[in-house]
């Protein structure tokens, strides 16, 4: 028996590699649920994202684009857990977008404070053009965050395909994202509500205890 974390990841391989369905068991990742809680008041327009920012696939230029689209007078500000490429093309980009003073890299962080970090977000953001699973979409879930998501690979499976524990939006789609995040930001009952219903649904699926179960 093979276990892979996702319905997603399966079906890739049966597609990918000749794989048979019954060889697989699905046995999702998990989040401890205790370091990853909500902590108190949150930082107004705080995004943030766990994605190496200079791998395509990761959709960091998606989510760049789509901040420097969000009005002038916006609090949205962008935290990226990454770290930067010194001349690269994320650097590039954020220099021409003109997005420098709303975007902070930060990497080298303990679990305590990546967890302290993402508590500290209204909004977790995963724009990835490809997950098998995302343990950044159920650490912010954890966290109590409203989660904007794209709709790629395992995080509908994840994030829950009917919006109620997270937004999804079409992957690769700056314009789509952008309409997302200033829905979230403008709208502190929904994050509020999209925030508790991503930690119950957390707590009830990809916490380890329900992973063991």
């Amino acid at each position: 028996s093979v276990i892979t974390v996702s319905e997603s990841s399966r079906g890739d391989a049966i597609a990918d590699f000749g794989m048979r369905p019954e060889q697989f068991a699905v046995v999702p990742g998990g989040v401890d649920t205790d370091v990853f809680a909500p902590r108190g008041p949150r930082i107004p327009g705080r995004i943030v994202t766990l994605a190496s920012a200079d791998v395509p696939m990761k959709g960091v230029s998606i989510l760049l684009r789509a901040l420097a689209a969000l009005p002038e007078e916006s609090p949205a500000h962008l935290v990226v857990v990454s770290k930067l490429t010194p001349g690269g093309a994320t650097e590039r980009l954020v220099h021409d977008l003109g997005v420098g003073h709303r975007v902070r890299f930060v990497h080298g962080l303990t679990q305590a404070e990546l967890a302290e970090l993402i508590a500290s977000a209204e909004i977790g953001c995963v724009p990835s053009l490809y997950e098998g699973f995302s343990f950044p979409a159920i650490e912010a879930m954890a966290s109590g965050c409203a989660l904007v998501a794209s709709d790629a690979g395992a995080l509908p499976e994840v994030v829950g395909r009917d919006g109620t524990a997270g937004l999804l939006v079409r992957a690769g789609d700056p314009g789509a994202l952008t309409v997302a995040l200033e829905k979230l930001l403008c709208d502190a009952d929904l994050r509020a509500r999209l925030g508790a219903a991503g930690r119950s649904r957390v707590s009830r699926q990809f916490s380890w205890r329900a992973v063991g179960e």
